[in-house]
């Protein structure tokens, strides 16, 4: 970044504290006088007074007129970094073994949208999550996909909600190892496919795996081998949550190449 780094540890230092987190975090929803800060946080007034001078004085928080507190522009960029360290930290053993370096440094820095959502540690769960956002869609399927299952449970959904009218976008990974059975589903789904219903891209590289509809999303990582680890998944319907996904779909779309069937491998 070719700034020094000891310029800006002070900042850290003024806000790695449980109570001044707590007086960003309460400023943030209204503003508040010192006695009310200090009833609230069950505190004496003597040391919130303290913490406040610092926030203050470090230009998290300022005064205004009312002798209210509130958060400057500082302080709201400090709160906004707190779901993103909390995603991380909640499931740091998680990420152990799933690194993150292959994702765009840009959704990675958005990572505190994925706060709400549920991290599903089974292929069982993972599996019925995802049939059912196929079976729940009612607009749009959209997937980014390492292998690709061809079982009945998976398929049978995506055709009745073809039928229905639901439009579908998928990515393949170009190394993925599709079944024998795959030629026969193509076949069966041959009519979405002319008349562009479903649309198909491919990709060298994938960051994550993404399925979601138009209000449920499913999100897996790479593990350590570069292969997606289906076992485990974070699954949710919060606004924020599927933003990112739908953004980070159709980022891989707009970089994807166009669908070249035999450049999939066959198992």
């Amino acid at each position: 970044m070719g700034h020094n780094l000891e310029d800006y540890a002070q900042y850290f230092l003024e806000v790695s504290s449980e109570q001044r987190l707590k007086i960003i975090q309460l400023i943030s929803e209204k503003g508040y006088r010192l006695s009310e800060l200090a009833k609230k946080l069950d505190a004496t007034t003597p040391e919130v007074h303290r913490n406040l001078e610092r926030l203050e004085k470090s230009g998290f928080i300022v005064k205004n007129v009312k002798t209210h507190f509130e958060l400057t522009t500082l302080g709201q960029m400090v709160l906004g970094l707190i779901p993103n360290l909390v995603f991380i930290i909640e499931n740091k053993k998680y990420f152990l073994d799933h690194p993150i370096d292959s994702l765009p440094h840009k959704f990675i820095s958005r990572f505190g949208e994925l706060y709400e959502c549920k991290l599903l540690t089974s292929y069982a769960d993972v599996f019925e999550n995802w049939k059912n956002i196929y079976e729940s869609s009612e607009e749009y399927i959209y997937n980014i996909l390492y292998d690709v299952p061809y079982f009945d449970d998976f398929t049978k959904p995506i055709f009745n909600r073809l039928s229905s009218g639901v439009k579908m976008k998928s990515i393949f990974y170009e190394k993925a190892i599709v079944s024998s059975s795959r030629g026969e589903v193509v076949k069966k789904l041959k009519k979405f496919i002319d008349n562009g219903d479903i649309q198909r891209m491919m990709t060298k590289k994938i960051g994550a795996a993404v399925v979601l509809n138009e209000k449920q999303s499913c999100l897996i990582f790479p593990n350590k081998d570069g292969k997606l680890d289906a076992g485990y998944a974070f699954v949710g319907d919060s606004f924020l949550f599927h933003q990112w996904c739908f953004d980070y779909f159709n980022y891989s779309w707009y970089n994807a190449t166009p669908f070249v069937e035999t450049r999939l491998e066959k198992s």
